[in-house]
């Protein structure tokens, strides 16, 4: 086989591959994984809304 050849199968895979990425990572299937994902930089005290809400129960 000749290298253009050898090219231009692996230029197709690759396109094939990333055709394929842009198909499952736009899949309505994966959504709410990624909005989860996403939302995880506003959640970087999860405990702090449990202590609030102990201290309030205690001054009742």
């Amino acid at each position: 086989m000749e290298f253009a050849t050898v090219h231009s199968i692996l230029t197709v895979i690759l396109f094939v591959g990333f055709v394929a990425f842009v198909i499952w990572a736009y899949s309505k299937k994966r959504k709410p994984d990624f909005d989860e994902a996403a939302n995880l930089v506003f959640d970087d005290e999860p405990d702090s809304e449990k202590q609030h809400s102990k201290r309030e129960k205690e001054h009742e």
